[in-house]
Formats: C-alpha cells, structure tokens, sequence
C-alpha cells in the first residue's frame, strides 16, 4: 500500500462542494482520516473556499477545490490531468458522490433530463473510473466508492432516469470490481435510502406541489413510502461507512451492494 501526498493517502470526492451534502460530509470522514482531499464541484472557486479552508485547519491535511462540469467529457479529462499535476501518482480514493434526479412520469420527463442524468450519474463515473483506476493498480491499493441508491434495484415511475442510471451505476460498480481482482484495488456501491440533503429535501418539495400539501405532510407521506423508519439517512452515516471502505477491515468488501436504506429493502 502506498502514499501519494507527503506520506498521505488522497481521495478525490465529486459533488463535494456543498456544506450539508454528502459529498463533503465524505470528504470531512476521510479528512479526519488523514487523507489529503480533493474536493468538486461546478460551483467558482469562493463559495468553495470555507470548506476547503475548514479540512485543512480541522483536520491539519491538505486539501484543493478543482471545478468541473461532469456534464463535458473534456471537463473530465482536464480535471484528471490537473489531479495528476498536484498528485503524479494519482488518488488513492475516488467517491462518484455527484448525482443529478428529477420527478416526473415517464411521459412528461424531457429527454433532455435523461441525458443529463445518464451523463453525470453514470457517464462521469465511468470516466473518472477509467482514467484513475490505473495509477491504483500501480500501487497495489485503491479505493473506489460509488454513490448509488435504493433505487438501484427497484423502481419508481416517477424518477425514470435517476432509477435507469443508479440501477447502471451498480452495474459498472461490478464491473470495475472485477477488474481489480488481485491488484488490491476495490470497488462497492452505497446505497442511501432519502437523506436529509437539498436534493433530498427538493423531492419532498415537489411532491408537496403536487399534491397541493405543506412541505411537512409531504415529507411524513414520501419518508413513509421510501424511509420504512420514518426518519431521513443522514449524510455522516453514509459518510462513516465510506470511510470504513477505506480501511483494511475491508479490504475483502467488493462489487457490494451496500444499502443505509432505512429498512427498504427488507421491506
């Protein structure tokens, strides 16, 4: 196993800019970790700045803010060449935490959001996985964690695309697994049920619109449908259990399917 940043290990974290997302809840678990962090987003670079200034003194690691649009290939491709400017040997963690939903029927969903969609949940993974994945090979130790769903393996017929594309994620999730075999490398899936983030909480808004309801008894009728234990996934749990990915307790974890579904799936 390997260091790549001043005897730290790094992680590069997608759709990490926001302070109540996922994505830097990660970032803040992996920090008090010890791993250098490499934050994203397609947010400017100062409305980024108090979080990166905040792993750096909280947590004494380094940590940068690279801007990307997932949606352009190219953006991808500058921003893994720029990774490697800052870190020749590459990350040593890559979380596909980015991620993009829409609620509509199938009917009335524009095609245009099943294309962006299917480009930022699923495309950008790819790519990013693709162009990282063989620096972690060469160390003989990688982590790569995926942000997928409960709606990778089942269905709603009112989030055609963000079903289709989390349902694909898993796949490739297995896929990439596969390919690591015996290098040392892993890859899994976490699965979140609803969390408590802007995106979580734009769902319940949409559904209160519909209904013509107010945003708490929207929320109560959509936990009750998707949250069997009535309350919302919290970021710092899905966050906790990346950062157990990462350690050597897991080191026989991969291809998983790893749910923090608040009891869907036994449901």
């Amino acid at each position: 196993m390997m260091a790549t940043a001043n005897g730290k290990k790094v992680a590069l974290i997608t759709g990490s800019a926001s302070a109540d997302g996922v994505g830097y809840a990660i970032a803040k678990a992996l920090g008090k970790n010890g791993y250098s962090i490499i934050l994203h987003d397609k947010l400017d670079e100062p409305e980024v700045e108090p979080q990166r200034e905040y792993l750096e003194k909280e947590y004494h690691v380094k940590a940068h803010y690279l801007r990307a649009n997932l949606l352009k290939r190219s953006e991808i491709e500058e921003m893994c060449q720029k990774v490697k400017a800052i870190y020749p040997g590459g990350v040593d963690v890559l979380v596909n935490g980015a991620g993009v939903v829409n609620r509509a029927n199938l009917e009335e969903c524009p095609p245009e959001k099943w294309d962006e969609i299917i480009a930022v949940n699923l495309t950008a993974p790819f790519d990013l996985t693709r162009l990282l994945l063989g620096d972690m090979k060469k160390k003989g130790w990688g982590r790569i964690i995926n942000i997928s769903s409960v709606r990778s393996r089942s269905a709603s017929a009112a989030t055609v695309p963000y079903t289709a594309s989390k349902h694909g994620l898993n796949g490739l999730t297995k896929s990439t697994a596969m390919s690591g075999y015996g290098t040392g490398v892993t890859c899994n899936a976490i699965c979140p049920a609803l969390m408590e983030t802007k995106m979580g909480k734009s769902l319940v808004e949409v559904e209160a619109k519909r209904l013509g309801i107010s945003f708490e008894e929207a929320q109560k009728r959509y936990l009750a449908e998707v949250n069997p234990s009535g309350a919302f996934v919290q970021v710092v749990q899905v966050a906790e259990l990346a950062a157990f990915l990462c350690t050597p307790a897991a080191d026989q974890i991969t291809g998983a399917e790893l749910p923090v579904d608040a009891g869907l799936w036994a449901k």
